[in-house]
């Protein structure tokens, strides 16, 4: 089962969309560095295994059918996730949250 997540981590200056598989550990995150008085720009999105190092602006494409969620990812993100071009799984909530808050949450990081 994939079970996706929000975390925003204030003290961080982080926050990140989670769909965790709770059979195999296996992670794909969204995340984004959250605005500071420090950052000038708006910072991009990043996408990650959770151990691997993010990559910048991994994602092409995604969309949401039900409770599948697909993700076509770029060449070098793809290496991340042994070289698979698209990611494509069905989702359910976390406790407190819905897909639909989920899918607005990725929509607003990959802006």
């Amino acid at each position: 089962m994939i079970v996706a997540s929000y975390d925003r981590i204030a003290d961080l200056a982080f926050e990140a969309v989670i769909f965790l598989d709770t059979e195999s550990s296996d992670c794909f995150q969204i995340q984004r560095d959250l605005l500071t008085q420090v950052t000038t720009t708006a910072p991009t999105y990043q996408v990650s295994t959770g151990m691997s190092a993010p990559v910048p602006d991994g994602i092409t494409q995604w969309r949401r059918v039900g409770d599948r969620f697909e993700f076509a990812l770029t060449a070098r993100a793809s290496r991340i996730f042994g070289g698979t071009d698209v990611l494509s799984f069905d989702a359910e909530a976390a406790d407190g949250v819905t897909l639909d808050e989920i899918a607005e949450h990725v929509e607003r990081l990959l802006r």
